[in-house]
């Protein structure tokens, strides 16, 4: 019989030729005999661990400790597996059990750091990197995540000399130049960013995350084509790369390709199936004509059931403290990437005129950069908090600690949002409020906020949501002051008729094509302006389905993604703008109008395509809304017939926004305010 020593002897050379079932039968043999030889145990369990069986794992790094205190590796190697299964206390006090007995392990400070952030405990986390960082200046990731720490602190500056440092110090790193990449990307500076990325490709031109990072660069700066090549190029390389099927799909809805952007968003899930990637498929799903409110509406609650709805307290009910406890209503509003000047014209109204008297007002802010526009919110708020570093528990706890009674989302499933934080009911009541047009699915959230005309009696068969009717509108119009006056209406028949959309081309659907077709072939010589990506593809696909339905090429104008001053000077030239459909335009109706032109817009089943027909009845003019797309087509040859009556109507367009309710401010907060009182004073919302 073998000894202890030759048994041992034996797994350990099979260990090491990559023969695990024989090293694992030697080990096992000799620990039948020798039950506290750790060395054995210490193999052995690397070998489970290597297999996922974490428990039997667990338990034999717990006997080698036994037999062997002192044994560093084997606090190091628990503090790893009590990390993976989230069990961050007993990671942290493993990790630290190998600091105590050697306080100079890098490795030990680097997960101790992981696991506070883990955590969200940044500052912890920036001590131990800070630490390692010290004792290890040759690790080039150390650096990156001191630098990751220090940002999500709000320690920009020394954040930035922490990447730069490390590029300087690992000039011929790859990961060093995408991680200072990273930052630039992260803080806007574009040009910075893509150098960054430019010099990690250099280095490596295959590496993937750099031609991922890359294209989101590319698309942030208008270069849609080049970010596309780069997303492909990224996918050439790593076939199941899931966040580059992921920024591709969002790319082609960019470029208001929906069928492409669904398949690439499908792929990511697929790969990685994440909820905020099912989150922008049901958002894609919105633009099509393929799926009924009511399949839709399953959708979302089928969303709700997998990723929102286990994570709702078991017993919720009434908190201890009532409603208001504090003398006045503390709303929470919660909101994520406003990039468009309409949202955050919609916050500004609603921070401006809410009555401080009687209501308090905390904003969660999820990734917004700090721009001049929202640096003038921040001054708004009672409260302001930046949340981009905190997890959706984290922020579940402080939205409690806090104590709101009403939270309210601002995105629905757009990005940004912050769904899976209400998903675990951090406030006593909670509703969703804005341009979002279907249910979220999430059952912790209790109302939805809209109007009677956006969605009349029987909708609420399409939503999880119980429906909080406004008396007016369900949303506020800012019209933009820098908007220069609308021109004099002599002019009008001097040139040609034009129609025009500059809506996102995503809204354009098929059904869309064939009814602007149809208006194009029955007012001939008429022109269609429309607006695309920045894609030079896009925009040809956008014209072909124009021409592939008989409408010659040079009656079409199809013009980029504008700066904003040039979107609102393209409207004159506009005679009568079409809203698309099943998803209308929203903001882009209202600054249609302040521009003088009148907009045609067809009254569709749900929420999707009835926001034209809430805003055009709210202005008083519902001569501009059709009930099907052959009146629709009707309707618009007619007004085409009335060039003067039309130029007229615009040059008046402006003072009939002015005094309707939805430009009324202070009336839509008033009517606002009173429905989160009823939110407030209703009975608690069965969950059951």
């Amino acid at each position: 019989m073998a000894t202890a020593d030759e048994l041992f002897r034996q797994g350990f050379a099979a260990h090491q030729t990559g023969d695990l079932p024989t090293a694992e039968q030697c080990y096992r043999q000799l620990l039948a005999v020798f039950p506290d030889h750790s060395a054995s145990l210490m193999n052995l369990a690397a070998i489970v661990s290597g297999r996922g069986e974490w428990d039997e794992a667990e338990r034999l790094y717990q006997t080698a400790l036994t037999a062997a205190p002192d044994l560093l590796e084997a606090h190091f190697k628990l503090g790893n597996i009590y990390r993976r299964r989230g069990r961050w206390l007993e990671a942290a006090a493993a990790y630290e059990e190998v600091l105590r007995r050697a306080p100079h392990t890098p490795a030990a400070l680097v997960n101790l750091g992981l696991v506070a952030s883990d955590k969200g405990d940044w500052a912890r986390a920036v001590e131990c990197f800070a630490r390692a960082a010290t004792i290890t200046p040759d690790w080039p990731d150390v650096l990156a995540l001191l630098g990751d720490a220090l940002a999500r602190c709000g320690r920009a500056t020394e954040a930035l000399a922490a990447f730069q440092e490390a590029a300087r110090r690992f000039p011929d790193s790859p990961q060093a130049h995408y991680n200072l990449g990273l930052y630039r990307a992260a803080a806007g500076q574009w040009d910075e960013a893509l150098s960054c990325f430019d010099q990690a490709l250099a280095l490596q031109p295959d590496y993937p995350e750099a031609h991922n990072a890359r294209g989101i660069v590319l698309d942030s700066t208008g270069q849609a084509d080049a970010a596309e090549q780069a997303y492909r190029e990224a996918l050439r390389q790593r076939p199941d790369f899931a966040e580059a099927h992921s920024n591709l799909g969002l790319h082609y809805s960019e470029q208001g390709c929906v069928p492409a952007a669904m398949a690439a968003l499908r792929s990511a899930w697929n790969l990685a199936p994440q909820p905020q990637t099912a989150s922008a498929l049901l958002t894609m799903e919105l633009f099509t004509t393929d799926l009924s409110p009511e399949q839709l509406r399953d959708h979302h609650i089928h969303w709700g059931r997998q990723y929102a709805d286990p994570l709702q307290p078991p017993a919720w009910g009434e908190d201890d403290r009532p409603i208001g406890a504090s003398g006045r209503l503390r709303i929470g509003y919660v909101v994520g990437e406003f990039c468009s000047r309409a949202a955050v014209a919609f916050l500004h109204e609603l921070l401006i005129h809410h009555d401080r008297s009687q209501f308090h007002v905390t904003v969660y802010a999820n990734g917004l950069r700090r721009t001049e526009a929202i640096e003038a919110l921040r001054h708004r708020a009672d409260m302001w908090r930046i949340t981009t570093h905190l997890s959706d528990e984290q922020l579940a706890q402080v939205i409690r600690a806090d104590g709101i009674d009403l939270l309210v989302d601002l995105h629905g499933h757009t990005p940004g949002n912050r769904l899976l934080t209400f998903a675990r009911r951090p406030a006593l009541r909670q509703l969703t409020l804005g341009g979002y047009p279907a249910t979220t699915g999430i059952r912790a959230i209790d109302y939805r906020v809209t109007d009677a005309t956006t969605d009349p009696p029987g909708s609420e068969t399409l939503y999880v949501e119980k429906l909080l009717r406004l008396p007016e509108v369900s949303w506020v119009y800012q019209p933009p002051v820098e908007a220069p006056p609308v021109p004099k209406p002599a002019s009008a028949n001097r040139r040609t008729f034009t129609w025009g959309c500059l809506n996102h081309p995503a809204k354009l659907s098929p059904p869309c094509f064939d009814c602007w077709a149809a208006i194009l072939h029955a007012v001939p010589k008429s022109r269609l302006v429309l607006l695309a990506g920045q894609s030079v593809q896009g925009a040809q696909r956008l014209a072909a389905q124009f021409t592939q339905r008989g409408i010659a090429a040079e009656r079409l104008e199809v013009v980029y993604r504008l700066p904003w001053r040039d979107y609102l000077a393209a409207y004159p030239a506009i005679d009568l703008a079409l809203d698309p459909f099943p998803y209308n335009g929203g903001a882009t109706t209202g600054d249609a109008l302040w521009m003088g032109v009148p907009v045609l817009t067809l009254a569709g089943g749900d929420a999707r395509g009835r926001r034209g027909v809430s805003i055009l009845q709210a202005v008083g003019l519902p001569e501009f809304i059709a009930d099907s797309p052959a009146q629709y087509v009707q309707l618009a040859v007619r007004w085409a017939q009335q060039r003067e009556a039309l130029a007229e109507l615009g040059a008046t367009l402006r003072e009939l926004l002015r005094t309707s309710p939805l430009t009324d401010g202070p009336r839509y907060v008033r009517h606002l305010e009173a429905a989160y009182r009823t939110a407030a004073g209703a009975a608690t919302v069965n969950l059951s």
